[in-house]
């Protein structure tokens, strides 16, 4: 189900960026339409799907907790 527009959440990621390197995507993965924080959702969680998702989000933060260590102005900072 495409969820792209939909309300879903707000944090303060925002002030966290100020400060060190973050990362804020949108990854998910198939629940055939169960809505978050119900029991049908909770069912997707250990799915082959689910895993891909933990493991993509994974590395996207190693990329971006790279940066700092390669760039001499993120380091100075």
């Amino acid at each position: 189900m495409d969820r792209r527009g939909e309300v879903m959440a707000s944090t303060g990621m925002g002030n966290v960026s100020h400060i060190l390197a973050t990362l804020h995507p949108t990854i998910g993965y198939d629940t055939e339409g169960a809505h978050h924080h119900t029991a049908p959702f909770a069912r997707y969680g250990n799915s082959p799907g689910a895993d891909r998702a933990v493991l993509d989000a994974a590395i996207a933060r190693a990329h971006v907790g790279g940066e700092p260590a390669t760039e001499a102005e993120q380091r100075e900072h």
